[in-house]
């Protein structure tokens, strides 16, 4: 039997047909990025020594050895303050000095170091009263829309709130009007009273599966309490580097050297009007292993054949 659902966060609809995940595939092999093996090479401008060939460093993190993580301007940036309609400014982050690392083999510390990297260059790029929004997100493998191997995420500040994130945001105003309630409360207690969705939860975070996205294999951690990004303290930071960590290698033993994009959805800022009573921070964690077709692009209806509560069991850690 075949539902029609809508995703409670973006009002995005979709079709829940879960018995076509059985169906019959010519046995081709569409896997076009491998597994990096080389922890450095002469031709990576990401590559620590090679540090030359990328734009003005604007933050890192050094050890005994040299820098850990670091900050670069974007060589070729999507926004930029030349524009009058839409401006900002544009940061490549390097997630870590080793060219095979990546998030399936980070430990916990360089995910620590990556997570203060963010925050950092989130609060520095802030202090412009002109930004109205900063996104942070990564691209992992070309299919992901990496255009460099060596593991990296960015950072823009926009003049503009994009429509991804004020839909959200408009939709859990109009449903806390209606209800008098956070939507966001409302789903944390609502995946933690059937559990099953449930990957890991503790005081500050929950990973859940949601049962309905449009990106198949979708997982989402969110913020419990109302604070934003750029308000995590240390321990928070290193307990939000602990989970990655875990989850990142349940998801390797899952899907394999898979391609993904993160997304983390924040609040605005300089603006007058404040979001914290019905929005909260929370990020998007997409695996790209299944792709759209043309029902898809023509109907802006999204066909979804995952099973979220065995895909959540398979992704459980402690």
């Amino acid at each position: 039997m075949k539902e029609l659902r809508r995703d409670p966060i973006t009002n995005d609809i979709v079709v829940l047909a879960k018995n076509r995940s059985k169906r019959p595939m010519d046995k081709v092999n569409n896997q076009n990025d491998k597994e990096v093996i080389e922890e450095y090479r002469k031709d990576c401008p990401f590559c620590r020594g090679n540090e030359k060939h990328t734009e003005k460093c604007t933050f890192e993190i050094k050890g005994e050895d040299g820098w850990i993580v670091r900050s670069v301007y974007n060589k070729f940036p999507i926004v930029d303050s030349l524009s009058e309609e839409i401006f900002g400014h544009h940061e490549v982050m390097i997630d870590t000095n080793r060219h095979n690392g990546n998030f399936y083999n980070m430990s916990e510390e360089e995910f620590f170091y990556l997570l203060k990297m963010y925050k950092d260059r989130y609060v520095f790029m802030a202090k412009n009263e002109q930004v109205k929004y900063i996104s942070i997100f990564k691209n992992f493998l070309r299919r992901a829309g990496a255009s460099l191997i060596h593991p990296h995420s960015q950072i823009i500040s926009l003049s503009i709130v994009p429509p991804e994130v004020e839909n959200e945001i408009n939709i859990s105003k109009r449903y806390y009007e209606k209800n008098n309630k956070s939507l966001y409360e409302y789903i944390i207690e609502s995946e933690l009273k059937y559990q099953e969705r449930v990957i890991y939860d503790n005081k500050d975070y929950l990973l859940v599966v949601p049962e309905i996205a449009k990106y198949g294999g979708e997982i989402r951690l969110f913020f419990k309490s109302k604070k934003r990004f750029e308000e995590l303290k240390e321990a928070e930071l290193k307990e939000l580097g602990r989970i990655l960590e875990r989850l990142f290698k349940k998801m390797y033993e899952v899907h394999g050297y898979n391609p993904f994009n993160i997304c983390i959805h924040t609040h605005p800022i300089n603006t007058d009007e404040k979001h914290e009573e019905h929005f909260r921070t929370h990020i998007h964690i997409i695996p790209r292993k299944y792709s759209f077709g043309g029902f898809e692009l023509s109907t802006d209806l999204y066909v979804s054949s995952i099973n979220a509560d065995e895909l959540a069991k398979k992704l459980r850690f402690d």
